[in-house]
C-alpha cells in the first residue's frame, strides 16, 4: 500500500521498525517518525542511530499531525492505535492530512470509526487489507482524496473493498465482528425499552445481515 515517496511520516512510529524498512528498501526517501512522549521517542533515535540512518530518518517529539507542515510529507501512516483515537488525530491535522495526498492505516480496534471519518470527511478508500498474526486479525486502509463514500453500517465495519472484492480472511473479520455483536445483545435484558429495546432489535438485524453475507460468500 505504500507507493515510493520524497517523504513519509510515521505517526506513532515506537521503535521506528517501519522507517527503518521504507528507506532500507527505497520505498521512502526521507522518513519523520513522530512519537508522543520524550521516552519512546528517545528509543526511537537510538534504533536509528544503530542503522546509521540519522541523515534520512527525522524522530520528532509531538501529538499526531501537529508535528507536520502542510505539505511535508507525502504518505501518512497511522498504525497500531485505535480507530476512535486515529479519527480524532485525523480530525485535529485534517489539514496537514489533506496536504499528505494518501493516508496508510491499520486501526487495532473500531475500525468502523476510522472509516467513518474518511467518508465523512473528503476521503475515498482505495485499498484495504487483512493481516493474520497469531490469533490476531489486522485490518489494513489505504485512502485518497476525493468524493465522500456514504458507507453502510457493515461497510463501516468490514470495509468497502474487502467486501466488494473480497479476501481470504473475510470470513474470518466478519465471524469476529458477528461475535462482538453477539456478545452486546446477550448483555441487553429482554424486558429492556425504548433506546435499549431499539438496539437489541438493530443488533439483530446486523447479525441476520453479516450471516447473509457469509452463505453467499460460501455458495
Amino acid at each position: 500500500m505504500m507507493p515510493a515517496a520524497k517523504c513519509v511520516a510515521d505517526i506513532g512510529t515506537d521503535h521506528a521498525l517501519l522507517p527503518l524498512y521504507l528507506v532500507d528498501r527505497g520505498i521512502a526517501g526521507r522518513v519523520i517518525a513522530v512519537e508522543k512522549k520524550a521516552g519512546p521517542a528517545a528509543a526511537a533515535r537510538r534504533a536509528v542511530a544503530a542503522a546509521g540512518l540519522d541523515d534520512r530518518i527525522e524522530v520528532r517529539v509531538g501529538d499526531g499531525l501537529a508535528t507536520l507542515s502542510a505539505g511535508e510529507a507525502q504518505v501518512i501512516v497511522i498504525a497500531g492505535l485505535g480507530g476512535e483515537n486515529m479519527a480524532a488525530i485525523l480530525e485535529a491535522g485534517a489539514a496537514v492530512a489533506r496536504d499528505a495526498g494518501r493516508l496508510v492505516l491499520q486501526p487495532m480496534n473500531r475500525a468502523a470509526f476510522t472509516r467513518r471519518w474518511l467518508a465523512g470527511n473528503g476521503w475515498r478508500i482505495d485499498a484495504e487489507a487483512l493481516v493474520a498474526e497469531r490469533k490476531r486479525l489486522y485490518q489494513v486502509i489505504a485512502a485518497v482524496p476525493g468524493e465522500g463514500q456514504g458507507l453502510s453500517w457493515l461497510e463501516e465495519e468490514a470495509g468497502p473493498v474487502l467486501l466488494s472484492r473480497g479476501h481470504p480472511l473475510l470470513g474470518r473479520l466478519l465471524e469476529s465482528i458477528a461475535a462482538r455483536y453477539r456478545g452486546e445483545l446477550e448483555g441487553i435484558s429482554y424486558s429492556a425499552r425504548g433506546a435499549t429495546a431499539a438496539r437489541r432489535e438493530e443488533l439483530a438485524e446486523r447479525l441476520a445481515e453479516i450471516r447473509r453475507v457469509i452463505t453467499r460468500r460460501l455458495h
